[in-house]
């Protein structure tokens, strides 16, 4: 049984630095692949078991935990009765919520007391677990948030970066942003790495993979997806498609 998922839209003192809130509520034992996402994400535990696996490890969330960039895909499982919110950052919003460099954070699962006031993480918890109007429960998240974000002035040219990936679908190069931002690769890998978490060509590469899944019913050869992509061929494509998805593309479509 597919479990209840509602998402929420912030605030907009708090859309520059939030993408969405999901909220998730199993009421069966539940288990979802979940491909890489651009973004951070903050995730807190209020009822039952929540559990991941990437690869061959398979991990217990904290209550509150922060999950970084990652290329592969994340295998979920949920019990019967759990519930837990998602709060999806902006590709730089985690960096104004923590005010340090993302890169020290690109992994899977960081408890969320290692980052941030235990105090105040306690009593948020301790708010949602008592609130059952689910609106309300948005409410404290981004009372929380208001307080915690720092308003950091994010470099305009590791948005304009972001913008032009996207546009691209992932398949612009890197050099080529370097250039219209007129940085050396080096100072622009740096600054990107800084805010975002990740290098700006991994980065690409998960915009580039999600703009391919999005299309890929569209084509009739994987040849040409892959070409269009500027994957080098079809094998490297299936490859970085399989470790993205955790399927093969035919798979993926059946």
């Amino acid at each position: 049984m597919i479990p209840t998922v509602i998402e929420y839209k912030p605030q907009s003192q708090l859309s520059p630095y939030i993408e969405n809130y999901l909220l998730i509520q199993c009421d069966e034992d539940f288990n979802k692949s979940v491909i890489p996402h651009h973004s951070f994400v903050l995730t807190i535990k209020l009822k039952g078991n929540h559990h991941y696996r990437i690869q061959s490890d398979l991990k217990t969330l904290p209550s509150i935990s922060l999950s970084g960039l990652r290329k592969t895909v994340k295998h979920n499982t949920l019990s019967k009765g759990t519930e837990i919110i998602i709060i999806k950052f902006q590709p730089w919003g985690a960096f104004s919520l923590l005010n340090m460099s993302m890169y020290e954070l690109n992994d899977i699962g960081i408890s969320g007391y290692d980052l941030l006031d235990k105090t105040e993480l306690d009593d948020l918890h301790s708010k949602l677990q008592d609130t059952k109007d689910n609106h309300s429960k948005i409410d404290h998240i981004e009372s929380f948030l208001l307080k915690t974000i720092k308003n950091k002035n994010i470099d305009l040219r590791i948005l304009e970066s972001i913008s032009q990936m996207k546009h691209s679908q992932g398949t612009i190069k890197i050099k080529e942003i370097a250039s219209v931002l007129n940085l050396s690769i080096d100072t622009f890998e740096k600054k990107f790495r800084e805010v975002i978490g990740n290098t700006p060509k991994q980065f690409s590469s998960i915009i580039r993979m999600n703009s391919a899944i999005r299309e890929i019913q569209k084509y009739n050869s994987f040849t040409k997806l892959a070409y269009d992509f500027g994957y080098f061929d079809q094998s490297h494509f299936i490859k970085d498609f399989k470790s993205f998805t955790g399927q093969t593309p035919t798979e993926f479509l059946t």
